[in-house]
């Protein structure tokens, strides 16, 4: 166990010393080793991040040798333990990033990338290499350094293209590591790890839109793994139906018959969620982080802007919920009579 936090130590200590300026005397085998190291240090956490005294003593060692960096690099950043999951899209990101990086190193980024066979040490590595992480990280580190400079430009539904970019990407790899037989649980981590990089659950949720979107066809097998990901993660399903364009959310809803049921369903919460307000004759939300009245309003109304079928799914629906809460015809009765009363201005 000893070896293991030593070398987990030595790992975050090679990543802290690529983003600085000593990284202009790296050579090409020298840029070979960090990444067998930050793939031993990926191994490590895939196989003990869910045993608690293992995970304990990582997280130790980790915090330890973060302290020491600090005071010996400026501005350095924490790691944390799941940091360790995408050891190498941090390193070859930093690498790009780092302006005094040789442009012999910046060259062999892509012309190889090193691997070892799953656990093995560097000192145990194989000549096979992993196409599906390794093309991924690749082209998503470049992805990110090339959006960070790059002018942020809306396509159709508010969609940026470094977005659609992403999303393309990040669909090609699941396709990719679900042609091999249970892979699963891989594609599972491979988004865990995007999750925890993306910049915020805003950005990861026009991510994730794009590559539902992303050459949408009969075999969705690669959509369908996404959006039941997404049911076990409440948290970006929810920021994705309230931070998404309403339009976007209802080309969603058109193209992937699992949006529309989960998006329908978030719209119904918090439609029920709201309370009538006497006074000021209005429906408001009970806490401050509610969806208003307006925004489910909003979003309804896209819903019937996009045609048949998904328009008359919506009128069918709207109609048994106003009849279950009690076929009201007054205003501010239900909220569910007050949004079909929408429906009607909206169509006149």
């Amino acid at each position: 166990m000893e070896a293991i936090l030593k070398n987990l130590g030595n790992t975050v200590e090679v990543l802290a010393v690529s983003q600085t300026v000593f990284v202009n005397e790296w050579d090409n085998q020298t840029v070979v080793r960090a990444f067998q190291w930050a793939r031993y240090c990926e191994q490590v956490y895939t196989r003990f991040h869910t045993t608690p005294s293992i995970r304990a003593a990582l997280e130790t060692r980790l915090n330890q040798t973060n302290e020491r960096l600090a005071e010996t690099f400026s501005g350095y950043r924490f790691l944390t333990l799941s940091d360790l999951a995408q050891c190498q899209h941090r390193l070859f990101a930093g690498l790009l990033r780092n302006p005094v990086v040789p442009l012999s190193v910046i060259k062999s980024l892509f012309d190889k990338f090193p691997s070892f066979e799953d656990g093995g040490s560097p000192d145990e590595q194989s000549n096979e290499t992993d196409s599906d992480l390794i093309g991924f990280i690749r082209r998503r580190s470049a992805c990110d350094i090339l959006c960070s400079l790059a002018v942020e430009r809306k396509e159709s539904c508010g969609l940026s293209r470094a977005s659609q970019v992403q999303g393309k990407l990040l669909l090609q790899r699941i396709e990719a590591v679900q042609c091999r037989p249970d892979n699963d649980s891989y594609a599972r981590t491979l988004l865990d790890s995007f999750l925890q990089d993306s910049g915020g659950l805003g950005n990861f949720s026009e991510v994730i839109a794009a590559a539902l979107l992303s050459g949408y066809r009969e075999d969705a097998t690669a959509q369908d793994f996404l959006l039941n990901w997404l049911q076990g993660h409440r948290d970006v399903l929810h920021s994705m139906c309230q931070s998404l364009q309403p339009a976007l959310c209802t080309k969603l809803s058109q193209q992937c018959p699992t949006f529309k049921l989960i998006y329908w369903d978030s719209l119904k919460k918090w439609a029920s969620s709201l309370e009538y307000n006497v006074s000021d004759q209005v429906w408001v939300q009970k806490c401050s982080n509610a969806v208003s009245f307006k925004s489910v309003a909003d979003r309804v109304k896209s819903l019937w802007s996009s045609g048949s079928p998904l328009k008359e799914e919506m009128e069918k629906d709207l109609e048994v919920l106003k009849q279950t809460d009690g076929d009201f015809e007054v205003h501010g009765l239900s909220v569910w009579t007050d949004l079909e009363e929408l429906h009607y201005i909206f169509n006149d």
